[in-house]
């Protein structure tokens, strides 16, 4: 079988041989190169790309002429170079450049954005006299209080805030009670003292003005049975 494929391939060539014979143009076998013995004489018009040789012959010529190479880059790169080194160092140290423009603009954008704006710790007027505080009512203090009859009343006060509390003493002729006190002091230099006495019960509504370590003003006083009477009420702080 193998035999017969040898057989058969050598036959195959040498037809190859022969038809390639007869095609040949043997007629100007002088002046014709191998290849156009081939081609019969027919003649195949081969257009050239763009920027090359009408022949690799010409082509291999012009190249042979080319002894070095231009490697400058566009100017909207780098500025140009004359080497692919320098194109690129060049290229590098203007994107590094740009970046810390870009970073040094950001700081100060932030910078100016953080900024605290000065602060001042003067109020208006207005604002400054709301601030005041309440007056100090607390310590021992001693009230005269008139109508019909003189009383004397001694108190020990406390305060929390605007709030009064605290206990004491009334005397009255011969007989002395005693007394609790609930009440508020206000900003506008008043106060107001609620006194109760425990046996007999009665109310005395104090309406103070203040000055100072010295008050003065008015009162009303109820009892349990329904009798009531006003009067005028004087004090000083004590202690």
């Amino acid at each position: 079988m193998k035999f017969k494929m040898l057989i058969l391939s050598s036959m195959l060539f040498i037809a190859f041989l022969a038809v390639t014979a007869l095609c040949a143009d043997w007629a100007h076998q002088d002046t014709q190169t191998a290849d156009q013995l081939l081609s019969g004489g027919e003649t195949t018009i081969i257009t050239p790309p763009p920027g090359m040789a009408a022949t690799p012959a010409l082509q291999r010529k012009l190249n042979a002429n080319k002894t070095s190479m231009d490697w400058t880059v566009p100017s909207t790169l780098t500025g140009g170079g004359d080497s692919a080194k320098s194109s690129r160092d060049q290229a590098e140290s203007s994107i590094a450049d740009t970046a810390a423009d870009t970073t040094s603009a950001a700081q100060d954008n932030t910078s100016s954005k953080d900024a605290t704006p000065p602060v001042t710790t003067e109020l208006p007027p207005s604002q400054t006299t709301s601030q005041t505080t309440a007056a100090s009512l607390a310590g021992s203090w001693s009230f005269t209080l008139n109508d019909s009859v003189q009383r004397d009343l001694a108190l020990t006060l406390f305060q929390k805030g605007s709030d009064l509390f605290g206990a004491g003493k009334i005397r009255e002729g011969n007989n002395t009670l005693d007394v609790t006190v609930s009440g508020s002091v206000q900003k506008n230099e008043t106060a107001e003292l609620d006194i109760t006495t425990v046996s007999p019960i009665a109310l005395y509504k104090l309406n103070l003005n203040l000055n100072g370590d010295m008050a003065t003003g008015e009162y009303q006083a109820s009892s349990a049975s329904g009798e009531s009477w006003k009067g005028s009420v004087e004090g000083q702080k004590m202690a």
